[in-house]
């Protein structure tokens, strides 16, 4: 939007430069009437433009932030990613050494003893 707005004031700018060329060379006589944007109107959209201008600065300011966050957060969860991937075998390592230590005739005499022993 303010694009728009920066795009007809450098229209009107351009033709009024025109104009004064044409007025100075005695192309014409007299200038248009004033049926474009008053004084007023223009401070208006200066005020206008220098507002949003200082909100884009402020919204840019933010937006580093939150990438220099995110750029936190992002190595944050690579860690923790590893550390799920080491969880991850080692758990893995201990059904397989838990499985080894139930099967076969030592895993059977295991589980008798630890009968035995919670009957007393």
């Amino acid at each position: 939007m303010a694009t728009e707005r920066e795009e007809e004031l450098l229209r009107t700018n351009a033709e009024l430069a025109a104009e004064i060329r044409r007025l100075a060379a005695g192309e014409i006589t007299a200038p248009r009437s004033a049926a474009g944007p008053s004084a007023r109107g223009l401070t208006r959209l200066v005020a206008e433009r220098q507002e949003l201008s200082e909100k884009s600065d402020e919204l840019l300011a933010e937006r580093d932030r939150l990438q220099t966050e995110l750029g936190t957060q992002q190595a944050r969860a690579d860690t923790l990613e590893q550390k799920l991937a080491g969880s991850e075998s080692e758990r893995a390592q201990l059904a397989h050494e838990v499985q080894r230590l139930r099967s076969g005739a030592g895993g059977i005499a295991r589980r008798i003893w630890a009968r035995l022993l919670r009957r007393r």
